[in-house]
C-alpha cells in the first residue's frame, strides 16, 4: 500500500511539473501576431504578412538628438514648435510656413521577410489629404496611388537609400529621417491639410504587390508597416516663431 503511495505521489509531481513547463513555455510566443497591424486599406488581410510595426516616433530639437516630442502609437495629433524645428522659412507674407524636422523612428520586427530587398529597406514620408466632394473633377493633392498619371511610381530596386533593418524577430531599432511639413496659415489658419505618413519600403515585396495577380495600387497597402500623424503648429513659450 505505501508503495502504491509513493507511485501515485511521484504521478501527480511528474503531472504538475510538466503542467508548469507548457507554462512556461506559453509565455514564450512571440507577440504581436505576425499579421497584426497589416489590414489593407480596403479591410482585407494583406497577401503577406507586415514585416515590421512602427511605435513611436521622436521629434529632436534643431539639429541634435534631444527629443522634443514623442508620438507614440494611438495618437492622433502631435504640436510642433516652430522654433525647434531644424529649419523654418515662411512664405508670402506669413501666408503659409515650410518646416523641416528630423525624426527618429523607432522600427520593430514582427515578422519574417516573405522576400528580400535589393540593396535594403528604405523609409519612405510622404502626405495623405482627403478626396475632394463628390463630383469633383481632379484628383487629391496628395494621395498615395500607385501607378497612373496622377500615382507614385513603383519603388526603387535597388533601393535608393538603404538601411539595414535584418533584425530578429522582437528587436526594435531606431533610424533618423527628416520631414518636410507645410502649413497653410491663410486660407487652413495653420491646421495641417490631410495626415502625414512614415512607411517601410521592402522593394522586392512592394514590387511583387503591385504585379499581377495582387494588383495592388495604395503605398498604405504595399508598405511593410506605416504610422499616421496630424501635425500641428506650435511655439515654445519665450520663443520668437513669428
Amino acid at each position: 500500500m505505501r508503495a502504491l503511495t509513493l507511485l501515485k505521489t511521484v504521478s501527480l509531481a511528474s503531472i504538475f511539473l510538466t503542467a508548469m513547463a507548457f507554462s512556461c513555455q506559453d509565455h514564450d510566443i512571440p507577440d504581436p501576431d505576425p499579421v497584426a497591424n497589416c489590414m489593407r486599406t480596403n479591410g482585407t488581410d494583406r497577401a503577406f504578412p507586415c514585416e515590421f510595426q512602427i511605435v513611436k516616433l521622436e521629434f529632436l530639437r534643431n539639429n541634435t538628438n534631444n527629443v522634443v516630442k514623442t508620438f507614440l502609437l494611438g495618437d492622433s495629433t502631435i504640436a510642433l514648435p516652430i522654433n525647434a524645428s531644424e529649419r523654418y522659412v515662411w512664405g508670402s507674407k506669413h501666408a503659409y510656413i515650410w518646416m523641416t524636422y528630423r525624426v527618429r523612428v523607432h522600427v520593430k520586427r514582427i515578422a519574417a521577410a516573405s522576400f528580400q530587398p535589393v540593396g535594403g529597406y528604405e523609409l519612405m514620408p510622404y502626405r495623405l489629404s482627403p478626396e475632394g466632394p463628390p463630383g469633383f473633377p481632379y484628383p487629391p493633392l496628395h494621395d498615395d496611388l500607385v501607378g497612373g498619371p496622377w500615382g507614385w511610381g513603383p519603388p526603387a530596386s535597388p533601393a535608393n537609400e538603404p538601411l539595414d533593418m535584418s533584425m530578429p524577430i522582437g528587436e526594435t531599432r531606431s533610424f533618423v529621417l527628416s520631414l518636410e511639413l507645410q502649413f497653410d496659415t491663410e486660407t487652413h489658419h495653420g491646421s495641417y491639410f490631410g495626415n502625414h505618413l512614415v512607411g517601410i519600403v521592402n522593394n522586392t515585396t512592394a514590387r511583387t504587390l503591385l504585379a499581377a495577380p495582387h494588383n495592388y495600387d495604395r503605398l498604405r497597402d504595399i508598405h511593410e508597416a506605416r504610422i499616421v500623424f496630424k501635425p500641428q503648429l506650435d511655439c515654445e513659450q519665450g520663443a520668437q516663431c513669428y
